[in-house]
């Protein structure tokens, strides 16, 4: 991967892209680190003699394994919620039965609790993700509870099999070197987060500037000049009333052109700041007045899209997807362009979503990742809470999408 890429996959937030990867990775990890584990316990369990507790350990270890690899082909398929569904369940298997068959490794069933928790919970919403942190606090008291209830009982019943003492600390060392690891990436993305904010703050400060300036420019340059154009003329008119009625009508006749020019230039320089009709009909009415004034043919799907939002979050999407309407016509070189909005509801949270594609000639999205485009529209969905991403082939068109977290609803 060039130093572009992985400084765009590092400071992007992307709808695919590093929470699947460390998803993934986790699910590598543990895989490798079950089998290794069952060849260990088999090696055992031939040299202290049959132990049913550490065949009950290999079956269990077994059974996870095969569903971290069952995670690991959903995961590849970009399946991430079922695979992290998997990935938490073969952790929680894996912590109680060893606690059940061999008490003496709950120490170690007590780290791998959390080690989910640290890594993966990020791919479930933030409902899901605190229901998660809670069970897995209860299934932490709960294993204790098993793993000390059985501890008499089995070394009752093992009295000749060796407590290996030294597996068990080599075991915790390596779980807690998991735990570290997880938590000092957390750290890093709430640092490269905090970071992404701060300079997208910096930059939407700069583009608010350069807004007022070119509003200011527009306003000299176009309304002013008109409005200054009728002052004058209406002072013409007023002198040419008694003196020139001939030349009065004809004047005031003019005045109404310039008026209406005037109107115009107004409301456009409006409609660049703020559309009055999104403020009045939301994004389902901004929408396809702005697709009427593309030149490609321009499909708009808002069929989905039955609430109102805050206004800086339907601001966001309508400028976005205004921004990518404008750049397909301008350079995708394609025939249609298509801009779907809607209410996505999963697990029970409503959210909303949108996505602007075309069939043009697409472009590489690694080499412009630092356009001001790509940039601008980042940083806008990004300040208003929402998550963009951006997909070209060449040759294949573009798409453009993002998602804006639950609990958004705006009732009007």
């Amino acid at each position: 991967m060039t130093r572009r890429g992985l400084s765009a996959l590092l400071r992007v937030p992307q709808l695919t892209g590093s929470m699947h990867q460390r998803v993934r990775t986790y699910l590598v990890v543990n895989l490798v680190a079950i089998w290794v584990s069952v060849v260990a316990l088999v090696v055992l369990n031939e040299q202290t003699g049959p132990s049913r507790s550490l065949v009950l350990d290999i079956v269990a270890l077994v059974c996870a394994g095969s569903t971290y690899g069952t995670a690991l082909f959903l995961a590849r398929r970009d399946r991430l919620r079922p695979a992290a569904v998997l990935a938490v369940g073969g952790t929680w298997l894996v912590a109680f039965a060893l606690a059940w068959a061999t008490p003496f490794t709950t120490p170690v069933g007590l780290l791998i609790l959390y080690v989910p928790a640290l890594i993966i919970t990020d791919a479930f919403p933030l409902r899901t993700r605190t229901a998660l942190l809670a069970t897995t606090v209860v299934l932490t008291g709960a294993l204790v509870v098993v793993g000390e209830s059985r501890r008499d009982s089995w070394a009752s019943d093992h009295p000749d099999l060796p407590v290996p003492a030294v597996l068990v600390g080599v075991f915790t060392l390596v779980v807690a070197a998991v735990l570290v690891v997880g938590i000092r990436d957390s750290a890093l993305r709430v640092a490269r987060h905090r970071r992404d904010l701060e300079e997208s703050r910096t930059r939407l400060a700069v583009a608010s500037l350069d807004a007022r300036r070119a509003i200011e420019r527009d306003l000299h340059d176009g309304a002013q000049q008109r409005l200054t154009s009728l002052a004058v003329d209406i002072g013409r008119l007023t002198r040419s009333l008694d003196t020139d009625p001939a030349r009065a009508r004809d004047i005031a006749h003019g005045l109404q052109d310039q008026l209406e020019a005037a109107i115009r230039e107004l409301r456009d320089l409006a409609h660049g700041i703020y559309p009055p009709v999104l403020a009045e009909r939301g994004l389902a009415g901004a929408l396809p007045a702005a697709a009427r004034r593309t030149t490609l043919a321009c499909v708009v799907d808002v069929d989905g899209l039955h609430h109102r939002y805050p206004s800086d979050v339907e601001a966001a999407v309508y400028f976005c997807c205004l921004e990518a309407m404008q750049n397909a016509d301008r350079h995708s070189e394609g025939t249609l362009i298509t801009v779907q909005v809607s209410d996505d509801a999963r697990d029970g949270e409503q959210s909303l979503r949108f996505r602007v594609t075309d069939d043009g000639r697409g472009f590489d999205v690694e080499a412009h990742e630092d356009a001001h485009g790509l940039t601008g529209m980042r940083d806008r969905i990004q300040s208003a809470g929402g998550r963009l991403a951006v997909h070209s082939t060449p040759g294949e068109g573009t798409v453009v999408e993002g998602r804006f977290r639950p609990d958004l609803d705006d009732p009007r």
